[in-house]
């Protein structure tokens, strides 16, 4: 069995993901170094807390490891992101809803045809149907105005 990894053809929610986990906690060492700008961190926002989880439930799909992931470990994985993306949907706040609910439509099409494909991560990306799908500029600039919603509003310290 091939391993379940995201692939270039993915990017749209992999860079999404690798900003989630760099903006919405920090690092230990940021956390332990005193800031004289910053008294405490501002609570996460429910969206942000979304945001973390989701991130979260993906690692397993994007390790860059050789194991392969497992047929039940893949369909927990799924079900937990869509958990994730459940409460991304509930919590997205205005500005961005439209993005976001473009966000979880792509993250539903990959989760499919990672299952439906056995977790074979390859097989999305030689299906020309699946990329023109996934790889449009519409998503790529949705992409984009979520990515810098996070940046903005879920880095510990941020206005927001």
């Amino acid at each position: 069995m091939k391993r379940a990894r995201l692939l270039p053809t993915e990017v749209f929610v992999a860079a999404l993901l690798l900003l989630a986990v760099a903006g919405c906690g920090g690092s230990v060492a940021d956390r332990d170094r005193p800031d004289p700008m910053r008294e405490r961190a501002a609570p996460a926002s429910p969206f942000c807390a979304a945001v973390q989880a989701t991130n979260t439930a993906l690692a397993p799909l994007s390790s860059t490891t050789s194991q392969a992931v497992p047929a039940e470990q893949l369909t927990n994985t799924a079900d937990a992101v869509r958990a994730g993306t459940a409460q991304l949907l509930n919590t997205a706040p205005e500005e961005i809803r439209g993005d976001v609910e473009r966000y979880v439509r792509v993250v539903d099409l990959q989760l499919d045809a990672l299952v439906a494909n056995g977790g074979d991560g390859a097989a999305l990306a030689r299906d020309p149907e699946f990329t023109a799908q996934v790889n449009t500029t519409e998503n790529a600039a949705a992409n984009q105005r979520v990515r810098d919603y996070v940046a903005r509003n879920c880095v510990a310290g941020a206005a927001g």
